[in-house]
């Protein structure tokens, strides 16, 4: 499938970004918005490429042990069982870069309600299977049941109302990696379900 099967609306990329956030109304992401957007801008403005190159290396070891897999090669078999992957509140878009080496037929969408999302698309440019959006991942463009695999690292708590953002994530992922019912939600994060109540 192409990129634009996955938007229940058309959305026009311009290269590899879209801005989808004209007017954010609550005033807790309006500050979470432009707290991020100064604290990953500055860090992708100051912090030099072997320092960056340091962190990132650290964060991906860490986040293979968090969600159970052995190695690169183990999430990179995942990965390419994949069509499209979501990488709700991308930042700076590492995660959303990796995926999309570690398994190029993969189109990874990332999405960031700060400007972050404006220095990955400049940066991830050259990446042909990226598709950066500025919007929120409570208020996805994207239609039901659409998506392969989410991951929404480190984000969760930055929204303003995490069980509506879940119920939306949720919306977007694909049945066979989602069950639930009232107040139940158990997303499959990687290979074991991570449950919420």
């Amino acid at each position: 499938m192409q990129i634009g099967s996955v938007f229940k609306n058309k959305i026009q990329f311009q290269g590899n970004f879209v801005d989808l956030l004209e007017l954010i109304e609550a005033d807790n992401q309006l500050q979470t918005s432009e707290a991020f957007s100064e604290k990953w801008v500055a860090y992708a403005e100051n912090v030099n490429e072997k320092e960056q190159d340091k962190l990132w290396s650290y964060q991906k070891e860490w986040y293979l042990k968090l969600y159970g897999f052995k190695d690169e090669k183990d999430l990179a078999q995942f990965l390419s069982q994949c069509e499209f992957v979501f990488d709700a509140g991308c930042g700076l878009g590492y995660l959303s870069e990796w995926f999309a080496t570690l398994s190029p037929k993969t189109k990874i969408i990332a999405m960031d309600i700060s400007d972050s999302v404006c220095v990955a698309a400049k940066k991830y440019k050259e990446i042909p299977n990226i598709y950066f959006i500025r919007g929120d991942i409570a208020n996805t463009p994207f239609k039901d049941e659409i998506i392969d695999y989410i991951s929404c690292h480190a984000v969760i708590m930055h929204t303003e109302k995490p069980e509506a953002t879940f119920r939306e994530l949720s919306r977007i992922l694909k049945p066979s990696f989602v069950s639930g019912g009232g107040d139940f939600l158990a997303i499959f994060m990687q290979k074991k379900l991570c449950h919420v109540s």
